[in-house]
């Protein structure tokens, strides 16, 4: 047996001894009372940031989707299968969902390979490709208003605009926004800072990003995607 398999036995039997053997355990209540989050949290498959580590959650906490480069696609009104979109549906309409957190992160690979895609790569049949497009508006502007910054700092921009698309994608679906209007649903848009260990929160008022803890750096700026 490989010694990355032997991890994951040691820690499903580590997980054994925290979460289920307790008597009156939290993870007995789940189980007993079904899953109950108040925060639903679309996060990037990147196997570095894992949202219910960064924000030291325990089981049950959150209900999590997690896709390439964490983003959102518009409501479509079709039988085409809709793994994000379904995911949201049993959120926000049968769980009550309180908050949908759009979690992103810099140095998202989804996002690079779409600033590095040239014609030929983008005519080649891949499913990233096609799942990538959701971004462009994101990468468009990157491109048309910070031409000349490096390419980290593009990629780092173009993940902030891609939250912001999404954000705009999440109030195209008609039960998200009853339940924003009436007061029963928020939306947020973070991102993680890998290599500062900051998370920040985008503020629609002043239009940037702002740490989520005072005391850390300042805000970055971002356009607005119109």
């Amino acid at each position: 047996m490989s010694k990355d398999i032997e991890h994951l036995i040691q820690g499903y039997q580590e997980f054994r001894s925290n979460y289920l053997k307790a008597e009156n355990s939290a993870f007995e209540d789940l189980v007993r009372c079904g899953q109950r989050p108040k925060v639903l949290i679309i996060a990037c498959s990147d196997s570095r940031v894992d949202p219910a580590i960064v924000m030291n959650c325990q089981p049950g906490d959150l209900f999590v989707i997690r896709n390439v480069a964490n983003l959102v696609p518009p409501y479509e009104d079709d039988t085409s299968y809709h793994g994000t979109s379904a995911a949201l549906e049993f959120g926000v309409c049968i769980l009550g969902i309180r908050h949908v957190i759009l979690f992103g992160h810099t140095q998202c690979g989804g996002i690079q390979a779409l600033l590095e895609r040239t014609q030929e790569k983008a005519e080649q049949k891949s499913f990233i490709n096609k799942w990538m497009e959701l971004a462009r508006p994101a990468q468009k502007a990157v491109l048309k208003n910070h031409p000349d910054i490096s390419f980290d700092e593009k990629t780092t921009l173009c993940g902030h605009y891609s939250l912001i698309n999404s954000l705009k994608n999440l109030q195209t679906f008609p039960y998200i926004v009853e339940r924003v209007n009436k007061g029963s649903l928020f939306l947020h848009a973070w991102n993680f800072n890998l290599s500062k260990g900051v998370l920040e929160a985008f503020d629609p008022q002043e239009n940037c990003f702002k740490p989520l803890s005072k005391g850390e750096e300042e805000a970055q700026l971002v356009y607005a995607i119109k």
